[in-house]
């Protein structure tokens, strides 16, 4: 194997190791260990993973930040994951939700309806490129 193909190798094996540190991770979060889940969360971003897990990541540790009441970390993380939104699955919905909640938790009010309105926004235009896509899908091609 050459040296290009061990590199990618390399490269592979990393990113399964931020793949699993994302499954440890979203474990402690669900458990409520959110301290140990940011820690994690931290190493991922230390791994340079490709974006879709640095993405989720950052989305995930804002969450993890916004449950220990921190709040100012957390809409770092969620801005964090915005930047790199279309590497998001629901293309960045969770996290303009997740800053219109940790807003609304700070009574900010018009900056909590913004990000909510933002996040319906993306909903309706994914949701149509959605139906669009089912269409193609459906329609008799011969």
């Amino acid at each position: 194997m050459g040296e290009e193909g061990e590199e990618r190798e390399a490269d592979e094996i990393e990113e399964e190791r931020a793949e699993d540190l994302l499954i440890i991770a979203g474990e402690y979060l669900a458990e409520e260990k959110y301290e140990e889940a940011i820690e994690v969360y931290k190493e991922i971003v230390k791994k340079n993973p490709i974006r879709p897990t640095l993405a989720k990541a950052c989305n995930d540790c804002g969450v993890a930040y916004a449950s220990l009441e921190q709040y100012e970390m957390a809409i770092g993380f969620f801005n964090a994951a915005l930047n790199l939104k279309d590497y998001l699955l629901d293309e960045g919905i969770s996290a303009c939700y997740n800053l219109g909640l940790v807003y609304k938790t700070m009574g900010d009010a018009e900056k909590s309806e913004q990000y909510f309105k933002r996040a319906e926004m993306i909903k309706r235009e994914y949701k149509r490129r959605i139906e669009e896509a089912q269409g193609i899908f459906s329609s008799d091609v011969p």
